[in-house]
């Protein structure tokens, strides 16, 4: 059954539910965008919230980095990585060299990164990517 987001103004601005987080987050255009990729991981592809993080800080050749969305096994190994940018954001290789970045701490075997009109896929393997254009099931990450 799918959930439709919750929006509320909060001192003249919305904030919208996130379910991951489980607090009310100030509606920018890209949490517009990561909360739209949360409804679709949770909706389409049956992924359980609780192998879902979302807004992280993880350290990258010694800077301190935040990652959207990150989805992770059973075995609580981290196997998905989302990069969400506002809609007008084109995505281009700067958005690409910025997840391969991310994916240097994290070694994840699935990239995907969306600004809510246009989304890409990869499978990561053996240190090559391929565009792929669905997502594997939960049960086979």
């Amino acid at each position: 059954m799918a959930t439709i987001p919750s929006i509320k103004i909060i001192n003249n601005k919305k904030h919208i539910f996130c379910l991951i987080r489980r607090k009310w987050i100030l509606l920018t255009p890209e949490e517009k965008v990561r909360q739209f990729t949360l409804q679709l991981l949770i909706n389409e592809y049956h992924f359980p919230q609780k192998y879902i993080s979302v807004e992280k800080t993880i350290t990258v050749n010694e800077l301190s980095k935040r990652y959207d969305i990150v989805v992770f096994n059973q075995q609580l190994q981290p196997k998905i990585l989302i990069e969400c940018k506002e809609e007008t954001i084109e995505l281009n290789e700067k958005t690409l060299r910025q997840i391969a970045t991310y994916n240097l701490k994290l070694s994840v075997p699935f990239l995907v990164v969306t600004n809510g009109i246009q989304s890409f896929y990869f499978k990561i393997e053996n240190e090559t990517s391929s565009q792929i254009f669905v997502l594997p099931k939960f049960e086979d990450l």
